[in-house]
């Protein structure tokens, strides 16, 4: 095998890998971890305290707009 031949085989491979780790990934929300901290469950306020703008963790950039937290991220 020459190193044309080599290098068009690396980039095949890279390419098949990218196609299958896409391919693979899941674009679900995650889910309410089953933890100490989350297991106080109740409204969406309760997500809110820590999840909202002004949490110690809030919604990132990207998040889409709305107040529904278990309609995507339910456990």
């Amino acid at each position: 095998m020459n190193r044309r031949q080599a290098i068009l085989l690396a980039l095949l491979a890279a390419t098949a890998a990218l196609v299958i780790g896409l391919a693979t990934r899941t674009r679900q929300p995650p889910l309410v971890p089953r933890d100490d901290v989350h297991a106080i469950g109740g409204p969406t306020a309760a997500c809110l305290a820590c999840h909202g703008p002004d949490g110690t963790s809030p919604r990132g950039p990207n998040h889409p707009l709305g107040e529904d937290c278990l309609r995507c991220h339910g456990s």
